[in-house]
Formats: structure tokens, C-alpha cells, sequence
């Protein structure tokens, strides 16, 4: 029994510790942004008309961007990628 509980405690130890290291990364990726969530929504949605449904901000060469997941009009999944410096969106081919 001591084995399990042992092996339960470490699990969630493990499991706990990439989420703060994640939100660590999060804290300092939001502070290098000059560019705040809503207008980088309002940027991917005048790129790719639809409803905004997922965002994730992160790096790509480099540079700091949002990774926003569209629903189009289609009904079809489209990923826009926003600069988080300078506001710029391009879609995903």
C-alpha cells in the first residue's frame, strides 16, 4: 500500500511541475507582446472572417506570436498566426 501512495504522490508531483513551467514561459512571452489577446482576435478575424474558438501565444523564428484557431464560414478549421510585436496576421497554408 505504501508503494502505491508513494508512486500516486510522485505522479502528481510530475504532473504539476511542466504546468508551472508552462505558465512561467506564459508570464514572460505575454510581457514581450505589445500586442494584447482581443486586438490580436480582432486581427485573425479580419484575415480569415469567422468565430475565434482557441489561442495560444508562443514563439516561431524568433519572434513572439499568437496562434489563433478559427471556425470560418465554411465550418472549417483555419489556424492565423498574429505578430505579437507588430499586429501582423498571416494564415496557415
Amino acid at each position: 500500500m505504501k508503494t502505491i501512495l508513494t508512486a500516486t504522490v510522485l505522479t502528481g508531483v510530475f504532473a504539476v511541475t511542466p504546468a508551472w513551467a508552462l505558465f512561467e514561459t506564459n508570464k514572460q512571452l505575454i510581457r514581450d507582446s505589445k500586442i494584447p489577446l482581443d486586438e490580436a482576435v480582432k486581427y485573425a478575424v479580419k484575415a480569415v472572417p469567422g468565430q475565434a474558438v482557441e489561442a495560444d501565444l508562443g514563439k516561431e523564428e524568433g519572434r513572439t506570436v499568437w496562434k489563433i484557431e478559427i471556425i470560418d464560414t465554411m465550418n472549417k478549421t483555419q489556424t492565423v498566426y498574429v505578430d505579437a510585436q507588430t499586429g501582423q496576421a498571416r494564415r496557415d497554408k
